[in-house]
């Protein structure tokens, strides 16, 4: 009989409604998902193999859990529901592979600082200027009202100014006034005044 820790069913019960197949079907497949990891992630330790398994399937099962709430109709196209989440956990798992490999990739350990000084971009003034302004930008992002905040990412995402100032019921030079004299206002707050 396995365990709470290893059986992932205590996951599916947080606050939500019970679904047996769900359940049942996560839990028959903890055992091949560890397999899987074992296999996977055989030079590393077994408690790290372990906890990225289990952040992994975890989220694999919310995810699941709440996409069938929500629409009722999937679970009907899902023909076997055990290989739907093992393919889920098998994405989401080399996603979290390719991410930890980029990370220790971006780590070079050095013997000293007269060593760091030598590494290219210690001394980049541009990562430094571009940190600066996406502080500036991300400060910027906060001060802005609802309004703003919206018009601003729906134009960071490619609408147009028509099809943004139809969702707000104006028209288009209303919205670009409006948005304009919401920046000014940002600005002069931020004490970026001309």
């Amino acid at each position: 009989m396995p365990n709470s820790e290893s059986d992932p069913k205590w996951i599916l019960s947080e606050g939500q409604p019970k679904d047996d197949e769900l359940s049942t079907a996560a839990s028959r497949l903890w055992p091949r998902v560890q397999a899987h990891v074992r296999h996977k992630l055989a030079n590393k330790d077994p408690d790290e193999r372990t906890l990225l398994a289990t952040q992994v399937w975890e989220a694999v099962l919310r995810s699941v859990s709440k996409t069938l709430r929500r629409h009722s109709e999937i679970r009907s196209q899902i023909a076997d529901l055990d290989a739907y989440l093992f393919g889920i956990f098998l994405h989401r798992f080399n996603r979290a592979l390719k991410r930890e490999r980029r990370r220790e990739q971006s780590i070079e350990l050095v013997a000293s600082t007269g060593e760091l000084e030598q590494l290219p971009g210690a001394r980049d003034w541009k990562s430094v200027t571009d940190l600066e302004r996406s502080l500036e930008v991300q400060e910027a992002l906060e001060k802005m009202d609802t309004w703003t905040r919206e018009v601003f990412a729906a134009r960071v995402y490619g609408f147009s100014w028509r099809e943004i100032a139809e969702r707000r019921g104006m028209n288009e030079n209303q919205a670009k006034l409006r948005f304009r004299n919401a920046l000014r206002n940002l600005a002069a707050r931020l004490g970026y005044r001309k």
